[in-house]
């Protein structure tokens, strides 16, 4: 042991078990009896939490977003300061701290294990589903605003979503084959899909999937790169550029690199095993990889990639 390492001071008291080995065959005991010693330690040593903030007005970072058939889109948080209770007026800002949604709280629910349970209020510390707020989103703070005093609520620190890099078009099926495949054809569920998949930062390609579970029928149309206009140099355009990852056999991984490197495909590092595969990565604009990935990728490598 180093001198650092005596002088080390321990970070709290230890508390210890010992172990049956396999072999031997376990002795029938009572559950709570064998972890009541462990449950009583934690009461004692672990200190409850002391950033919760009950007195003060209700606040909740938003960073999920589910879907109830009943009630429509369920915000999920954990409630930072405050009593929440059903039938309470919220605002929804956004990371700039301006209103986007305001509405009355229909319903609350928790979880219990698997099962989600409904509740008539919640406290401070407690993960949550808050449903009837309207056009919220992801990383959205709600609030309520009366109690903040002439400051007012203010936007929690949150971590963006990265902007979107392949857009689709979505429409209502008008095809001759309309009605074949599903049962619900109308353009609002459509609508409600896409904002269902925006809100929650779900790929675009969501939208097909989640439609095809619901039965709702839909036409899309081929995938393509959002562009954005380039600040310093007027009608030029960005176009979004990612990393990519291929593990393929050595005998097939020219032939990928030839593919990549004609699409703008810029070389990262290359690496090979004893045992004939290769690790290729490399920087490529997001408009190379559509269409080859899903196609003629397959048939350069031979299904060994």
């Amino acid at each position: 042991m180093t001198q650092a390492a005596c002088r080390a001071k321990p970070l709290g008291p230890a508390h210890f078990a010992h172990t049956i080995p396999l072999r031997r065959p376990r002795p029938q005991r009572n559950c709570n009896t064998e972890h009541g010693s462990l449950f009583d330690f934690i009461l004692v040593h672990v200190p409850p939490p002391i950033h919760l903030d009950h007195p003060r007005p209700f606040s909740m970072l938003t960073v999920q977003i589910e879907r109830d058939p009943y009630v429509g889109m369920l915000y999920v948080g954990r409630i930072h300061s405050g009593i929440l209770r059903v039938g309470d007026v919220l605002w929804a800002l956004d990371a700039e701290g301006q209103k986007v949604g305001e509405r009355k709280v229909k319903k609350i629910f928790a979880k219990k294990g698997p099962e989600r349970i409904e509740k008539d209020a919640a406290g401070a510390g407690e993960i949550v589903s808050v449903g009837g707020v309207k056009n919220a989103g992801v990383y959205v703070i709600l609030v309520q605003m009366e109690g903040w005093g002439e400051e007012g609520p203010k936007p929690r620190p949150s971590t963006p979503i990265d902007p979107p890099t392949i857009s689709i078009y979505v429409q209502a099926n008008d095809s001759p084959l309309a009605g074949t495949s599903g049962t619900k054809l109308t353009s609002q569920l459509i609508h409600e899909l896409a904002q269902a998949a925006q809100a929650r930062g779900a790929p675009s390609w969501r939208v097909a999937r989640d439609a095809e579970e619901g039965g709702v029928e839909l036409a899309v149309g081929a995938p393509k790169a959002v562009m954005i206009p380039y600040p310093d140099a007027e009608g030029r355009m960005l176009e979004p550029i990612g990393e990519c990852t291929v593990l393929v056999r050595e005998e097939y991984a020219i032939a990928v690199v030839q593919k990549l490197t004609i699409r703008k495909g810029e070389m990262v590092s290359y690496e090979t095993d004893e045992e004939g595969w290769v690790k290729v990565v490399m920087d490529i604009p997001a408009r190379g990889l559509i269409g080859y990935m899903a196609g003629e990728f397959g048939n350069d490598v031979h299904g060994q990639g």
